[in-house]
């Protein structure tokens, strides 16, 4: 019993042992695997050659890939209120190239440099132009990461500057959403500069079509020259739009036509009678053309019915820019609009002219706009 216990746990060690320089077989055999895989796949990614990258970036402008090519160099990364356009904005622009080929290639040591010629479509017809890209060696510890890199992109700094945050700007077309943290603050005020890393071509910088408000004047597109890329800035002044004119001059309209089919002397939130109080107390004497105000009030128990307002004219709506606040317009109060209250007064038929303010505040964002009207309206 004894000796066959002393077989089993002899045979068990043995086993053991197999199976432990099994395992370890495997394990070499997966590492090496893994180790061949990562070489393989470093050199087919990493730009061995003095013209990769250069292939790879003229191919990028071709299709578009401004996120792709933009979002790894060195500027975008080191400063994070940095922004880049996306691929649908650099697709609508025009002037981009969209063909190239190599003309050659001389290297010395690290240093390269790469001669192309790219083209594109021009109103007169096709351009070509001959360049030079520079490139250089970079040396990275491990087996074959050494690679080639662009020294110079094609890439500069397009410079958006509004007197206020808004919701998004347009951009070739294209909504581009900005946010406020992300701007460079004027010294003083609200407004400040939205910065973006673009490649060449032309950028149309503007206003959405659905904005409540328009670009005043409208700009020229923004240009960055191919090889030659400098910093550019646009400034967008703000005017209502026709949408914020038509909704604000709407609110006015449902706001009127509410106030002047009131069948009482003082509605509220409306124009009132110059003669009467709300509570019914006299204010004035019957008019004689046109009442003034100033008379002391009395207790006036006459029967006031068939009280009719009638809007006789309303002065043109003028949206006026807020000087502290870029984004708050108010109608500009200058003429009142005039009505006329009529009714009868214990039988004796009274009729007023009522001069009153039309008053309208819009406050918007671009997006979205709050809109309040009224004789006083809140701000």
């Amino acid at each position: 019993m004894a000796q066959d216990r002393e077989a089993q746990e002899a045979l068990t060690a043995t086993e053991s042992r197999a199976l432990h320089r099994t395992l370890r077989r495997w394990l070499l055999v997966v590492v090496v695997l893994v180790t061949g895989l990562a070489t393989l796949v470093n050199w087919a990614l990493v730009d061995r050659e003095p013209e990769d990258p250069v292939r790879t970036w003229l191919q990028g402008l071709v299709e578009g890939r401004s996120r792709q090519l933009l979002s790894g160099t060195e500027e975008v990364r080191a400063d994070p209120t940095l922004n880049v356009f996306s691929n649908r904005v650099y697709r609508g622009a025009a002037g981009r190239i969209d063909g190239w080929e190599l003309l050659g290639t001389e290297v010395s040591g690290d240093r390269a440099e790469v001669r192309v010629r790219v083209h594109w479509d021009e109103p007169g017809g096709v351009r070509a132009e001959e360049h030079v890209y520079g490139v250089h060696r970079v040396h990275r510890t491990g087996p074959l990461n050494d690679h080639w890199a662009l020294a110079d992109p094609d890439a500069a700094v397009v410079g958006v500057h509004l007197p206020a945050p808004l919701d998004a700007i347009s951009v070739n077309g294209d909504v581009v959403r900005i946010d406020a943290r992300e701007r460079v603050p004027d010294a003083e005020g609200p407004g400040g500069t939205w910065r973006f890393e673009a490649l060449p071509g032309r950028y149309a910088v503007g206003l959405p079509g659905n904005s409540y408000y328009e670009v005043d004047p409208p700009l020229e597109p923004v240009e960055l020259d191919f090889r030659r890329p400098r910093r550019t800035d646009v400034d967008l002044r703000l005017s209502p739009s026709p949408r914020m004119w038509e909704e604000t001059d709407a609110r006015i309209r449902e706001w009127l036509g509410e106030c002047m089919a009131a069948e009482e002397l003082a509605p509220e939130g409306c124009p009132a009678s110059v003669r009467r109080a709300p509570g019914g107390a006299v204010l004035e004497p019957r008019p004689s053309g046109t009442p003034t105000r100033g008379s002391t009030a009395v207790e006036d128990d006459a029967e006031i019915e068939d009280v009719a307002w009638r809007l006789l004219s309303r002065p043109a709506l003028v949206l006026v820019q807020d000087p502290e606040d870029p984004l708050h317009w108010t109608a500009d109060p200058y003429r009142p609009a005039v009505a006329e209250l009529s009714y009868r007064e214990d039988g004796e038929r009274v009729v007023e002219r009522v001069e009153f303010p039309v008053g309208a505040s819009v406050r918007s964002t671009g997006g979205s706009a709050e809109i309040s009207v009224g004789p006083e309206p809140a701000q």
